[in-house]
Parts: C-alpha cells; structure tokens; sequence
C-alpha cells in the first residue's frame, strides 16, 4: 500500500448521458475502480456511452480547473502525437499517437469548466429562526427566486426556550436513512446534549439533557469538548472527565418504532492519563468518526489517538507540532478512508501578520502523512472548527470556520475554489430592477453583483438594515450580520445534490447543493457525443491504407471540431484579496483564427506517396488546433486596483 492516487477513484451522479445499464440509460451513483465504472449499490458494470464526459471519467483528468490556472498546456507534447522518422507506420504505433490526440482532446474539454466561485450554487435556501424573544419554537422560512425576502429573527441566545442554541460549542447532523429531506441535528454546549429531528418544513427538539443518559442517570457531562456521529453512533468527549462516549443514535435515522429518537449509552473509554497512555486522556475535545474507526484529539498531550468503533486502540498521531499550530478540525474522507487534520497558525513576516491553514491527510492505516498549505486565506479572527466531504462527488470537501465555508478538491488541495458567508445564504430576483419606496427609487438586486461594492452605501433595498444616503433610518435585519458559524456538514442528498446543514448562532440552514455540477464554463453545453477513446475500430491485423487512415483522422477530426465549434469565448478573473476569483466571460475572440487550413488538408489524399510524413501534417494541424483551443479559454486577468475597507466599511462577501 501506499498514498492513494486521488486520481484513480471517482464516484459521481450520472443523469443517463455518459452510460447504459441493462439497455437503458443509467440515472445514479456510479463509481470508477481499477478503470471500470460501476453501478454504485450493485457493483454492476456500466456501459459506456460515446460522450466527452464518459471519456473524461474513464481518465485521470478531473473538472477541477481554477481561475489561477492562467498557464495551460496539453498532456502530450507534438512528439508524442508524430511519427519520427525512422518511425515504422504498424498499428500499434498508429494507434499510440491516436490516442495521444483523443487524450488531449478529453484534457482540453476538461478546461473548458472552472468551478464557481458563486457559492453555494443553490437557487433555494431553507433556514430555521427564532422570531422573537418569546417564541417557543423554530420558523422554517424559505428564500429562493421566487419568495426572495428577507426575514429578521432573534439570536438564539436571546430567546428565553431555545437559547442553548445560541451558545453552540460544537455539532454533528445526519440525514435520515429513508427519507433524504430529513435529519437530525446534535448540538452540544459546555454542559448540554441537544438533540432535533427536521425536514424541509419543520424542527422539533427532542432533547436538552445535562446527564450522560436521557433518562434515570443523575451523572451530569463536566465540560463537553467535541462531538462526531456517524449514522448508528454518536460521540461525545468531555474534557473535565477525560473519557469520549458512545451512544446509540440509530433509532434518529433508521425510522425504528421502538428506538425512534432515542440516544442510549453503549460504552465509554477514558481515564485521566498521558501521551503514551492508549485509552486513557488529558483533556480529550475534537471528534471524529466513521463506520469502523474513531479519532480523538488529546488535547492536554497535544497528541491525536486511533480507536475502532468499539474503543480498541489502533495508533496515535504525534507527527503534527501542537505546540506551534493550532488544531482546527478533523474528518474522515468517506471514499479513501483518509484522515484530514486542518491546523492553523499565524505567521508574522515585516510586521504583518497572516494566519495560515495547514492540510494534513494519513492514508493506509496512517503510514503516510501529506502536508499542504492550503492557499485560502482567513482572516486572523476566523476560527476553524468544520471539515465536511460531499456525499455526491469523490473531488470535493469543505472546511468551516465561525465566519466562512471553503470549498476544496481532493486531487488540488492547495488550490482556492470559492468560499461563502451566512450573509450569502439569500437569494433575489435574477434580474436587475427599481422599486419606488417612499418616492425613491432603490435597485434590487441579485445576490451576485456583491463585487466592488461597499454596502452601506450600496442603496440596495436588501442592504441588511444599515442605513444609506439615500434611505437613512432603515430598521435592520437583525440576526445575520454577526452571526457566527458553529458547525458545516454534507450528507448525500436525492439525485446529485448533497445535503447542507449548517447551524449559526442565529439561523439554521439546510438547503441541497449541487456541488458536482456548480462549474461556469465557456462551451455551450455540458456534454456532447464524440468517437472519443472507444472510437478507434482499425484491427491489428489490417492493412494500413489511405482509405483505412483517413476514417481514423475523420473521427478525432470530427471531436476536435466539435470543441471547437462550440466554445464561445474564455473565462476572465480579477484580484480580490489577493486571490484570483472567477469574474465574467470575454466574448472578444476571433474563432476564425483557431483553423486556417482547408478541412482537405486534415486528411491523407491517395497521391501522396510519403504517407508518415501526410499523417504527420494531419496529426500537427489537429495538434496545433489543440494548442489553439488552451490559448483561446486561458483566463483573462484584469488589471484592477483593489478597493480598500476600513472599519466603518462593510464586510467583503
């Protein structure tokens, strides 16, 4: 064993395009091991169909370019794609350099996709609220393009019932096994367990409890220091009594008639004890969980521990300098069963001061440790205190501190795919319209034109309540600007959407996010039919002729064309914080430089007696039309001075 290759394995949500099971199109999960797709509950073998997106799936390429990506080139190089000349024309080498041009073919669909930065890519937000000091229970409210209101509410720390939300130390939710839209949330303060159940129209809460047990056990938790779940099991670590428990939960998930709703103690491992102490903790605060293993972070010996889902001691973590850096977050990635460890530090260089994330992932049973530093930048208040995977695409994880949601891929994940704030989480028309309030016209806007715009002075009629020179004395939106985010976390949601849960110290979100299919991209459609790899029907034992040639060049001529004829211009970024963020599109591009050849001159003609060297003008003018199409969707970058905020200024979103 060894670090697993982030490139090998894929799983996403197919919707009857890329394959065929059984004579039909495939609708669901399929997966790719050891180059074969399967069906993902079956382990069936998938046909595939002859589209750019199945050819793209059955590669190591991934959608997972980014604005910065400014420098593009081809994975094969002219040398790889011509014959050389001592090159003897046989099949084998025909098909080499062939497959050569598909494969670069497949790389440049792959950029023609750039993940949004316009996060979360949801057109529909759900979020629970306390309306007002006296309510006794939660409101769900709904804002998407066609209710886009906003709504104030109570912090839940004001509300004298459901105040304990409010002081969230840390969470865990998990969707219902049966019924997708529901979940159950675990919240935990310093002292209290709390429990709901929920769906898209209503909460209920079923617990606030003090004890270790719901019922008939007077032992009250010390001081909670973290909390993990898994679909059957929750845990829960406290840090004065420095042992981790384990409850039974899956009555929550499983629908159970007899067990619905219930958390009931199974075990408990602990003890006060050092560094070299297996089942025994000083401190022990931050959870993490899977079906089979479980992670502690012992915080007093600065020093992460290993159990099974049963307490057995596996391993511990020392590798990671506690001393210096600061422990974030942890999960377990679902598809490679690696951990993720986030840390944080702050580093001072002439006088300023940046706080630093750090990605550390174990693989094969924590043999191997990667260290990255991740390239997003936090502010130096932010807090990390999340670390979520997608349930419906193998590249994708989140991390989440008190003000910000990031999102990564798994194959790149130094790099910066975009990011949202609670005060994001709002939706408006999509168009661009006036509204007359009090013999004033005020614009209303989409959620999207936030770039360059320093709000209290933005004259927006949905600009959160602060007061504008031309409105002065709007009554606020309360319970959005300040509110803090205590826990972010994704579950497989129905079809291809993943499942959102997100609790603040004012709201309660919970929306479904497309996140395998949030790209912006500069092709006219997502997919199209090509020969593609399966393309090539010349058999071994043949005989190479012009006629034999030229219905190979007409396939890889037929897809390369089919790219380019059908992009419409190329991504454009500009600077924001010093990082590169995905702005607009430039239409500005002359395609009728992109082939300047007659089509005749793509293909070999009977008189040509040199016929590696005619293959070889064919294989170069395709070549070179690969290159043109990466220049032609290289990012432009504007050239902007960024503006400046000071205090009295609105945040940037």
């Amino acid at each position: 064993m060894a670090i697993p290759n982030f490139n090998s394995y894929k799983k996403v949500y197919t919707t009857g395009d890329q394959f065929i099971l059984t004579g039909s199109d495939f609708n669901g999960f399929v997966e790719l091991v050891d180059g074969v797709a399967k069906e993902v509950s079956s382990g069936k073998t998938l046909t595939p169909k002859g589209t750019y997106s199945t050819d793209l799936f059955y590669t190591e390429y991934f959608q997972d370019r980014v604005v910065a990506d400014v420098d593009l080139e081809l994975p094969h190089t002219t040398d790889e794609c011509i014959f050389s000349l001592n090159d003897n024309l046989d099949y084998s080498l025909f098909k080499y350099k062939l497959d050569n041009i598909r494969d670069n073919n497949t790389y440049v669909y792959s950029k023609l996709f750039i993940a949004s930065n316009k996060l979360p890519f949801t057109d529909s937000i759900r979020y629970a609220t306390v309306d007002t000091p006296t309510s006794t229970e939660f409101t769900v409210n709904i804002s998407d393009v066609d209710t886009p209101e906003f709504r104030s509410n109570e912090k839940f720390a004001n509300n004298h019932y459901l105040s304990a939300f409010g002081n969230v130390v840390a969470a865990t939710a998990q969707t219902n096994l049966e019924h997708l839209t529901h979940f159950s949330l675990f919240a935990a303060t310093k002292t209290n367990l709390i429990s709901l159940t929920g769906s898209d129209t209503d909460l209920v809460v079923i617990e606030d409890s003090t004890g270790y047990e719901m019922d008939g056990n007077d032992l009250a938790f010390g001081e909670i220091g973290g909390i993990a779940s898994t679909p059957d099991s929750l845990y829960v670590s406290d840090k004065a009594r420095n042992v981790v428990i384990r409850y039974d939960i899956a009555g929550y998930n499983n629908n159970d008639s007899s067990l619905r709703n219930t958390r009931n103690f199974l075990e408990l491992v602990g003890g006060f004890g050092g560094t070299s102490r297996q089942t025994k903790f000083k401190k022990p605060t931050l959870l993490a969980a899977n079906k089979s293993e479980v992670a502690v972070f012992d915080s007093g010996n600065k020093v992460i521990k290993l159990y099974d889902s049963e307490f057995n001691f596996i391993t511990r973590i020392t590798s990671i300098n506690f001393n210096v850096e600061t422990m974030g977050a942890m999960a377990f990635d679902p598809d490679f069963n690696s951990l993720y460890v986030i840390t944080y530090r702050d580093i001072t260089t002439d006088g300023i001061t940046n706080r630093v994330v750090c990605l550390y992932r174990y693989s094969d049973g924590y043999k191997f440790k990667e260290e990255f530093i991740l390239d997003d930048r936090i502010a130096l208040d932010e807090v990390v205190n999340s670390l979520t995977f997608s349930g419906t695409d193998s590249n994708y994880w989140y991390f989440g501190t008190n003000k910000t949601v990031y999102k990564k891929f798994k194959t790149r994940p130094t790099e910066v795919i975009g990011k949202f704030k609670s005060e994001r989480l709002f939706l408006l028309n999509n168009a661009i319209e006036e509204e007359v309030i009090d013999n004033v016209a005020v614009t209303i806007n989409n959620r999207w034109n936030f770039n360059d715009v320093n709000f209290n002075n933005a004259d927006f009629i949905w600009n959160l309540g602060v007061e504008t020179n031309a409105l002065p004395g709007i009554k606020a939106v309360d319970g959005l600007l300040e509110d803090s985010i205590t826990s972010f976390s994704l579950f497989p949601g129905i079809s291809s959407y993943d499942r959102a849960i997100m609790l603040t110290t004012g709201r309660l979100y919970f929306f479904n996010e497309p996140t395998g299919d949030a790209y912006q991209r500069v092709i006219k459609d997502e997919n199209y039919n090509n020969y593609g790899s399966a393309g090539f029907s010349l058999n071994d034992d043949a005989f190479i002729q012009a006629s034999v040639i030229n219905t190979e060049l007409f396939k890889v001529i037929n897809d390369t064309l089919t790219l380019k004829n059908n992009i419409v211009g190329k991504f454009t970024g500009k600077y924001v914080n010093d990082i590169l963020e995905l702005d607009n599109y430039n239409y500005d591009v002359d395609f009728k430089l992109l082939l300047t050849q007659e089509i005749e001159n793509l293909y070999l003609h009977t008189n040509e007696e040199n016929v590696v060297g005619t293959i070889n003008r064919c294989f170069e003018l395709i070549y070179n039309l690969q290159v043109k199409l990466m220049n032609i969707v290289k990012v432009n970058v504007e050239s902007k001075v960024q503006n400046a905020y000071n205090k009295s200024g609105f945040i940037q979103i």
